[in-house]
């Protein structure tokens, strides 16, 4: 029976991980050729199943697309971090300012506080769940897919900090085919991985801004703060 997966995360959370983490188990699981793996945000990107299983990337979303979560048979796995963070990530890695990066910040957390419901599983991103091998086998137990421990052990080597550096300074020099532009950055199609992927994964950046701006993006994120107890 198909089945149909998302992986919701705030920016810079680390959900690109989940999403290729839950992708190779289920390719292990199931083989490649019964799974199809997008990203949406829109009803309209979602990709028909045809009988295969789902998996779906996500961020900020839309009405419909939440609308449709409500009442598709969907399994969610959420992926969370300070938004403080996150915006500041964003800000160094794509080289902009962090009023802007902050405010695309905020659709993700609000839309995070409607859907952490209590029944999909929340990754928080300073509980350092990317580099913990055990998170696999926790994803797999979670969906009920029986990877043996060894390929699971693979699939967590494949998606180490260390790995994923080297595999983006590499996607330029892929196929074409293989590659499909965010901006200025080449983006490598199945895993969605590209060369501005990874900062220094480093937590409580926000605590280097000074007083006013720190005091500022608390604010703006205090419901998400206040949600998942982060400090304020």
């Amino acid at each position: 029976m198909s089945s149909t997966i998302i992986t919701i995360g705030l920016h810079a959370s680390a959900s690109t991980w989940v999403f290729n983490i839950v992708r190779e188990l289920l390719i292990a699981a199931h083989g490649a050729d019964h799974l199809v793996a997008a990203y949406a945000d829109e009803t309209d990107k979602i990709p028909p199943a045809d009988g295969r299983h789902r998996l779906i990337k996500s961020h900020h979303g839309s009405p419909g697309m939440d609308a449709w979560l409500a009442t598709a048979p969907v399994r969610m796995i959420l992926s969370i971090r300070d938004p403080r963070d996150a915006a500041i990530s964003m800000a160094q890695r794509f080289d902009a300012p962090l009023a802007h990066t902050a405010h695309w910040l905020l659709t993700d957390t609000e839309r995070m506080r409607r859907l952490a419901t209590g029944t999909a599983p929340v990754l928080r991103y300073e509980d350092r769940f990317f580099d913990r091998p055990e998170t696999v086998a926790t994803l797999a137990a979670h969906l009920g897919l029986d990877v043996p421990a060894d390929i699971q052990a693979e699939i967590f080597a494949r998606y180490t900090a260390a790995a994923v550096r080297a595999f983006t300074r590499t996607i330029a020099d892929l196929p074409p085919e293989r590659i499909a532009m965010v901006g200025d950055s080449p983006m490598e199609i199945t895993t969605q991985l590209h060369r501005r992927h990874l900062g220094d994964t480093t937590s409580l950046k926000w605590h280097s801004l000074p007083a006013d701006q720190q005091r500022e993006l608390t604010r703006l994120y205090r419901r998400f703060l206040i949600r998942f107890g982060y400090q304020r």
